[in-house]
């Protein structure tokens, strides 16, 4: 079995002090850089979803949250945080279908990725704040991660 590296803590009151010992286990030993940066990258995730799940709920009841999420087989969240992680403004979005796809993808050709983009999301909106849509201090943000809901099964083109 492999043990994790562990380093001991002394006593803040000095090396002699009794009824004090802490073992403090380093996660991060043999791990790249890449692999803590993923690790922080995840906890973040998952830190911010919750919170947008709390949003959620406050703002429109567990419930109606719960039923969403039923009837369109998923939600995302689409927040917008400031530099303390904290949500300025949020949408709830149904997954993207090739419904919403094609209707946005008639906007591309005339006006613009940002428009094909902006079409996508009122399309896929369900509720949240619409100055996200409206507003360029918070579109452009969400605009840049609204491919994520785009991805999902993977799939490839390969020649024989």
């Amino acid at each position: 079995m492999h043990r994790q590296p562990q380093q001991l803590l002394t006593s803040p009151y000095g090396p002699n002090h009794k009824n004090y010992c802490m073992i403090k286990t380093d996660n991060t030993r043999g791990a790249s850089l890449k692999d803590i940066k993923e690790r922080e990258k995840e906890k973040l995730q998952s830190e911010t979803r919750l919170k947008c799940e709390a949003w959620a709920e406050e703002k429109y009841t567990k419930a109606k949250v719960v039923a969403w999420s039923n009837q369109n087989k998923g939600l995302w969240y689409l927040p917008i945080v400031d530099d303390n992680g904290n949500i300025e403004k949020c949408l709830i979005l149904r997954p993207i279908t090739r419904h919403i796809l094609s209707y946005a993808s008639t906007k591309i050709e005339d006006e613009g990725l940002y428009t094909f983009l902006e079409a996508a999301m009122r399309e896929c909106m369900i509720e949240g704040d619409s100055e996200i849509l409206d507003d360029d201090e918070y579109f452009i943000p969400a605009a840049m991660q609204f491919n994520d809901i785009m991805k999902g099964k993977k799939a490839m083109l390969l020649k024989r």
